[in-house]
């Protein structure tokens, strides 16, 4: 499955990010040359930061979508779907700064 890769891939960029925590989103900085570049910052909604976290914990897309699944009330086909795009959004973003 492709997005297992991404995810791999997404899990060994994530040293090269620094995460805030603001209130229920997070702040996801790039680091360039060990200093945050706060003009290319992406911010992270509540399920976003939830999804982020299950990734960075070493969690593959089906175990993500099974926590999405337990924790919140949405069909199993519009769930993996959505994980599916902000996986491949998220990729983008994380490998694309690397």
């Amino acid at each position: 499955m492709q997005q297992n890769q991404y995810i791999q891939e997404i899990q060994a960029q994530a040293p090269h990010f620094v995460c805030k925590e603001v209130g229920s989103e997070i702040l996801l900085v790039p680091l360039r040359d060990n200093v945050a570049d706060f003009n290319q910052y992406l911010t992270l909604n509540e399920l976003g930061s939830f999804i982020y976290k299950l990734i960075t914990n070493g969690k593959q897309f089906e175990e993500i979508l099974s926590e999405i699944l337990a924790q919140y009330e949405i069909a199993d086909t519009q769930a993996r779907q959505d994980l599916s795009t902000f996986i491949g959004q998220l990729y983008q973003y994380t490998v694309g700064h690397a």
